[in-house]
């Protein structure tokens, strides 16, 4: 059994301070309350042996929007972490939604230097041929989204991974025509189309989402590789038992060219919000696509508590020889859920996961894994 840290690890305890006083009178609806929440952790993996450290964000609206209802909640965050093998990786972000939600602004960023292990490619990699990859790495991602009509909000995007100082365990094991066996740069400038109706940017209990982002990446915005990035995610949010619950559904494609680096392959689960086949090792099944489709029922306990039964079907694809049906991948598992905000719903979970492909894992965090 694998023990993943996802957003946040073995959580050591949570801090949640309300930053502004809530006043109001009979007419007047209330003003939103920002809310910081901090998240000790801590996990295991043979990679990094123990890693520590700590995440959190500020949970507010827009100064002219405290009182807006409709106007979603903006979110300050970061993290960082080290390892008793000298690890390290920083990040920050921000999403941040202006009043009647006209604009939506995201960014992130993030520097670490860390390990990765690759197997291989395709769907049949196995386990055995792990070669381990030390490296550094920046990464940044933003958007820009203005909302068009109704739902539909459309907007650049811009992403850059840089991977250098690559060290390879088994040296040997990498060819010279591997794309990425050396590090590089992914520059990519596109679009993103998104149409969202969900009650929650956060824990969503009714609703539906759909995106679609494209990316260029290519050598004329500084990068080493030029192939096409697809992505479509459509997410479906049904609330059964008079709310009190929820069944959650998600479709998840990604498509890539021919040129794709190993590092920005598309993986099965996903080493910051484990939100594909959770509990899977970051990297496992890797290749040029890949299709998830995804199940949750997201039932109440009592109180602040939850529980949620879950299970998904996926698979990488697109290398010589491989198809999407070929030794499909099928994961399921069950998870606890502690609700930190009860004014504006946000989920630390801990879920526990099974594999058709005989491994398992433990996935601790905050908010929903879609």
């Amino acid at each position: 059994m694998r023990v993943v840290a996802m957003g946040a690890a073995m959580l050591l305890g949570v801090a949640i301070t309300d930053l502004a006083a809530q006043s109001q009178d009979s007419t007047t609806p209330p003003a939103y309350k920002r809310r910081f929440i901090g998240l000790p952790f801590v996990s295991y993996s043979p990679e990094t042996r123990w890693l520590f450290g700590v995440g959190g964000g500020l949970q507010f609206k827009w100064p002219s929007a405290v009182r807006d209802p409709g106007t979603r909640p903006s979110y300050l965050f970061g993290a960082a972490t080290y390892t008793t093998r000298g690890q390290w990786s920083a990040s920050s972000g921000v999403s941040l939604y202006t009043p009647a939600n006209r604009w939506w602004f995201f960014g992130r960023v993030e520097g670490a230097y860390f390990p990765l292990n690759y197997f291989g490619i395709g769907p049949d990699a196995e386990r055995a041929d792990s070669n381990r990859m030390d490296n550094r790495l920046i990464k940044v991602e933003a958007k820009a989204l203005r909302l068009v009509a109704g739902e539909f909000s459309v907007g650049p995007y811009y992403r850059l991974h840089s991977y250098f100082d690559i060290a390879w365990h088994d040296p040997a094991g990498i060819t010279s025509a591997t794309p990425g066996g050396s590090g590089g740069v992914s520059s990519g400038l596109g679009l993103s189309l998104q149409l969202d109706g969900r009650n929650s940017t956060m824990t969503p209990t009714r609703g539906h989402l759909l995106l679609v982002d494209y990316l260029r990446n290519s050598s004329l915005l500084g990068g080493d590789f030029d192939y096409d990035y697809l992505l479509m995610d459509a997410r479906l949010y049904l609330p059964v038992w008079g709310g009190r619950d929820a069944v959650a559904l998600n479709l998840y494609a990604e498509f890539n060219g021919a040129e794709v680096p190993l590092q920005t392959m598309s993986m099965l689960s996903n080493n910051t919000t484990q939100e594909l086949m959770r509990g899977v090792y970051f990297g496992r099944f890797r290749d040029q696509h890949e299709v998830v489709a995804q199940a949750d029922y997201r039932g109440h306990l009592k109180g602040r508590l939850g529980y949620v039964v879950f299970g998904s079907a996926g698979n990488v694809f697109g290398s010589p020889g491989s198809s999407l049906t070929q030794n499909l991948k099928f994961t399921y598992g069950t998870g606890l859920r502690f609700n930190v905000n009860k004014a504006d719903p946000l989920n630390l979970r801990v879920d526990f996961t099974f594999t058709s492909f005989g491994e398992s894992g433990l996935t601790f965090g905050a908010t929903e894994a879609f």
